[in-house]
């Protein structure tokens, strides 16, 4: 047996093996889609037999939900930075919490496609599945948070907070696929298109002008 496919036997060459796994799959998604997307396909591109790749993950759901919460993890710390803006007025917290969340995905075209924008039926299950995740949940709390301290009203309904929450994120994540779904049209620059979208979506919320520039 080559010493590739010998099995891990330390936690950190078993964790190795688990990240070599999670790499191949995101290589074989960026290349095939979802459909090329089989345990067998990453074993044997990962230079493992098929059956070692179940001893890290039981299905092909259970490795693209790691995917996908490495994925809203990072998202995560990305925009908590964010919204933990030392001194920052809390119109300004949501402008820099938004921005971030944008310039996260726009730095992971290939993340982005596969959190959102592969239409594999399959994987629309897999995916919808995850919807429940707490990773998934911890940013969309951020969100709430951030949107909440920002409206002008002290004490917002949760569905008002909601309902603008969704809104100025819809918007801000428009740019964001614009730019990675159909990028060889030519749009205007993606940070100019931010300073738009958020310039006219956060006047709403206070009448003075939030400031140009995403943070």
């Amino acid at each position: 047996m080559s010493r590739g496919r010998a099995r891990a036997r330390s936690p950190e060459d078993q964790e190795l093996v688990r990240q070599k796994f999670l790499a191949c799959a995101r290589t074989v998604f960026s290349t095939t889609g979802a459909h090329g997307l089989t345990m067998r396909r990453l074993a044997a591109e990962a230079g493992y037999s098929p059956g070692t790749i179940y001893l890290y993950f039981s299905s092909r759901q259970d490795l693209l939900w790691e995917i996908w919460r490495e994925d809203m993890v990072g998202l995560y710390n990305s925009v908590r930075e964010a919204f933990e803006t030392p001194d920052a007025a809390p119109l300004r917290v949501l402008r820099n919490v938004l921005a971030a969340y944008a310039i996260f995905w726009l730095g992971k075209p290939d993340h982005f496609r596969g959190m959102f924008m592969e239409n594999d039926r399959e994987y629309l299950d897999e995916r919808a599945s995850f919807v429940g995740d707490d990773s998934v949940q911890k940013v969309h709390d951020l969100l709430l948070a951030a949107t909440a301290a920002a409206l002008p009203d002290t004490a917002p309904e949760p569905e008002q907070i909601r309902l603008m929450t969704h809104s100025v994120l819809a918007a801000v994540h428009g740019v964001v696929a614009l730019h990675i779904g159909a990028g060889a049209f030519p749009w205007a620059p993606a940070p100019a298109m931010l300073d738009v979208v958020l310039d006219s979506l956060l006047s709403g919320l206070n009448p003075t002008r939030v400031g140009a520039g995403a943070a």
